[in-house]
């Protein structure tokens, strides 16, 4: 992993329901900062929700069955990471 702080990630539903590309690719630019769409083959057709500044493997839904670790309990598996401190 590349150990980059991701300022965006995708929530489009559509998105979230396909396979995840395990943090190859899906990196782009958001509003000058970095962006993160999961979904292994997702067209570009994002819906970007800020995530404080996490990093990028926090993002990535490592588990088979498409849920992210963590919590669990957002909707399709998706959490909500913690921003990374400044400054620590």
């Amino acid at each position: 992993m590349s150990g980059r702080v991701v300022h965006w990630q995708c929530e489009k539903t559509e998105h979230l329901a396909m396979r995840s590309r395990h943090g190859v690719g899906g990196l782009t630019i958001h509003e000058g900062a970095w962006a993160y769409c999961d979904g292994l083959g997702g067209d570009d057709t994002h819906r970007w929700v800020p995530t404080g500044g996490v990093p990028l493997e926090a993002l990535v839904r490592w588990a088979s069955s498409g849920v992210r670790e963590g919590n669990g309990n957002g909707s399709n598996g998706a959490t909500k990471p913690e921003p990374v401190k400044q400054g620590s």
